[in-house]
């Protein structure tokens, strides 16, 4: 069946012609056996002019949830004119397009004017709930999720390829809930303030509980007091995989992201700073990217990652505070320079016993610039069930109260656990882990 979509380029942008033109090809008649002929589409509005000239009275609402319970069909698409609507969407219709007034515009760039926004409040429950696939939400201002199991803007269930696209999710306990999600695309939306102390799940820009392949990519966030994007097995323990998180930028949210229990997840190419500026929840781990335990193929790469405050403690760690806990294997931890965090740039934490347990192995710390960070540059804690068989090559560390230090015990670089080649620092524990010297033109 071919979808009425909402057309990327290779950077997965929206372009709201394509869409148009498609929607244009359907009412006319155009090929797409997949769907009805022709396509309704339907408007919502708070004035009496239609927000879309191809809407007639008899398809033009005044809620959303009238509009969809008409009822909708697959395909169909539903464009919501500027103004505030207190509702809470249940979306049940698959291939269905929801696009609001700012459809098409980056929720990051000149949305300032509440007058010339669809603004959807849940008033306590979910704004949006999407119980089908392929369906798009595109151009809101998504508000008020702050009750419900789980409580969010946008939940998504366990359905295919759904698109969150150009949105401002705010004031929500969590911006937007992936609840077994397959393949959804979020891009291009502003997550700022999702807040509610009460409730559970919250304080959350993103949760991906248990979702397969979502795409992460070109949003903003701010503001979430636990973390901007939480990475999480599902209630049935299932996995959260593939993950690819990239090209975001976070400022004074909790952490950054939060790993725990993740396979074959990228986490890449993100900057982020001020970690914990606004406070920090409980739940935020003690880190901008904190890894809790079991988690592998993880790749953490070419991230910028700068100051933490109070709880968030450390640029990237393997952390102990998730339970239960549990190691983490096959990690690669590569090329990101991150600078002037209270605690250490990196560090492979261990459970305190008996029995202690390490929270790394079988992995790769390469090519990292750690700067100016008030404990170690790069810490690998040993004690009992050690961090081990962990490769350091071509790091730099600089200006931290010890650029390089592990404490694990064994057969490997000056008896640790562990393989340092070709690292600079100035100060080392054992002596000569990293030798003195500036390596990398950054």
């Amino acid at each position: 069946m071919i979808r009425l979509h909402i057309m990327l380029n290779n950077r997965r942008r929206f372009v709201f012609s394509a869409a148009m033109a498609a929607v244009l090809v359907l009412r006319a008649g155009g090929a797409n056996a997949g769907f009805p002929s022709p396509v309704t589409v339907r408007c919502v509005t708070k004035t009496s002019i239609s927000p879309n000239p191809n809407c007639t009275p008899s398809t033009t609402y005044t809620t959303i949830s009238a509009a969809i319970g008409a009822p909708a069909l697959p395909g169909d698409v539903i464009f919501v004119g500027p103004g505030t609507y207190n509702e809470s969407v249940t979306i049940s219709t698959p291939t269905l397009s929801l696009l609001g007034a700012q459809a098409g515009n980056d929720a990051r760039v000149d949305r300032h004017d509440p007058t010339k926004e669809s603004i959807v409040d849940g008033k306590g429950s979910s704004a949006f709930i999407v119980n089908a696939p392929y369906v798009v939400i595109d151009g809101f201002t998504v508000r008020g999720g702050t009750a419900g199991t789980p409580p969010a803007g946008i939940y998504l269930g366990a359905y295919y390829l759904p698109e969150i696209l150009n949105n401002i999710l705010e004031k929500n306990s969590t911006g937007v809930y992936l609840d077994g999600s397959l393949g959804p695309f979020i891009v291009h939306n502003l997550f700022r303030n999702n807040y509610a102390e009460a409730a559970t799940n919250s304080s959350y820009g993103i949760i991906s509980s248990g979702a397969g392949g979502p795409r992460i990519t070109e949003n903003e966030f701010t503001g979430n007091k636990t973390a901007a994007i939480d990475v999480t097995p599902g209630p049935t323990a299932t996995r959260s995989s593939s993950a690819i998180i990239t090209n975001n930028t976070s400022e004074n949210d909790g952490s950054f992201v939060i790993f725990i229990g993740s396979n074959l997840c990228a986490f890449s190419h993100n900057r982020g700073k001020n970690f914990g500026a606004h406070g920090a929840f409980s739940d935020a781990g003690d880190a901008a990217v904190a890894v809790g335990p079991g988690n592998t193929f993880l790749d953490i790469g070419d991230n910028d990652l700068e100051n933490g405050e109070a709880r968030i403690s450390n640029g990237i760690a393997f952390t102990t505070v998730f339970d239960p806990p549990a190691a983490n294997s096959n990690v690669i931890v590569r090329n990101n320079k991150i600078k002037g965090f209270p605690g250490n740039g990196i560090v492979a934490e261990v459970l305190s016993g008996p029995p202690s347990m390490g929270t790394l192995y079988g992995s790769w710390i390469v090519g990292n610039e750690v700067r100016d960070n008030g404990m170690d540059g790069i810490f690998i804690e040993g004690a009992g069930v050690n961090n081990q068989n962990i490769l350091l090559l071509d790091n730099e560390a600089e200006g931290n109260h010890v650029d390089c230090q592990d404490t694990s015990k064994g057969l490997g670089t000056l008896g640790t656990r562990n393989d340092w080649f070709n690292n600079t620092g100035n100060s080392s524990s054992p002596a000569g882990l990293c030798t003195p010297g500036r390596r990398h033109d950054h």
